[in-house]
């Protein structure tokens, strides 16, 4: 969740780590369904946001 973090947003672990407990939650949260929507997409063969390598 981390590594997502830093590479869709650029928040550095300690910057996300400094954010009160309510922020973070939010952001966990958000990116946990951003994460899921993107599997989803995948699995109906559709392309990963982001980067390709």
């Amino acid at each position: 969740m981390l590594h997502a973090a830093w590479v869709r947003h650029h928040l550095r672990p300690g910057q996300l780590w400094s954010l009160p407990r309510g922020e973070q939650l939010f952001l966990f949260a958000s990116l946990e369904l951003e994460l899921e929507a993107e599997r989803e997409r995948m699995q109906k063969g559709g392309r990963a946001h982001g980067r390709s390598h």
